[in-house]
């Protein structure tokens, strides 16, 4: 399967493992570059802060009202949340990402049943962790990543939103608040 990617302003096409290497590497030196404070926290303390992001963006959804806008955003903020995740699970999407056209997520509604379910099961894997419980904490938290992956794409391929633009355009305005915006 085939899927745009932006390289210097341009679209062009990819097959999806190059694409989402291209992404996973563009997120991990967004992350090392503009979120420091998170990028030097323990693996665990790490995927704490990711499980944190996902049950805001369940809340968010819910609150959203059915506001087509803020369901573009909150999808495009799960993919990139779920990337940063993958990368701190030293995961390579590529290998995961086999069958996204066959995923169909085809409402709001069932966006957010999977947001919620999956950030409810990394929520309590993280939780376990902490009281080490005999649990299988990382396949846990790196299926309910790659799961939410799975759907904020399939929201993109049957919205017609190009995934990169919107990461882009997500990331932009978190880059320009930094002192060493155009430095970098």
């Amino acid at each position: 399967m085939a899927t745009a990617a932006v390289a210097t302003g341009l679209v062009e096409r990819l097959p999806m493992g190059e694409l989402m290497d291209r992404i996973q590497l563009e997120q991990f030196k967004h992350d090392e570059l503009y979120h420091r404070e998170i990028s030097r926290l323990t693996t665990q303390a790490k995927l704490k802060h990711m499980a944190l992001h996902f049950a805001k963006y369940a809340g968010n959804l819910m609150e959203s009202g059915g506001d087509h806008a803020a369901f573009k955003r909150i999808v495009t903020d799960v993919f990139v949340i779920a990337t940063s995740t993958a990368n701190a699970l030293n995961v390579r999407l590529a290998n995961e990402l086999t069958d996204v056209a066959a995923i169909s997520m085809d409402s709001m509604a069932a966006m957010s049943e999977a947001l919620t379910i999956n950030a409810g099961r990394m929520a309590a894997a993280c939780e376990k962790l902490d009281h080490l419980e005999d649990y299988p904490f990382r396949p846990v938290i790196k299926a309910a990543a790659i799961e939410l992956l799975r759907a904020s794409l399939s929201v993109c391929l049957k919205e017609g939103w190009v995934i990169q633009e919107l990461v882009s355009w997500r990331l932009q305005p978190i880059k320009e608040k930094s002192i060493f915006y155009g430095k970098l």
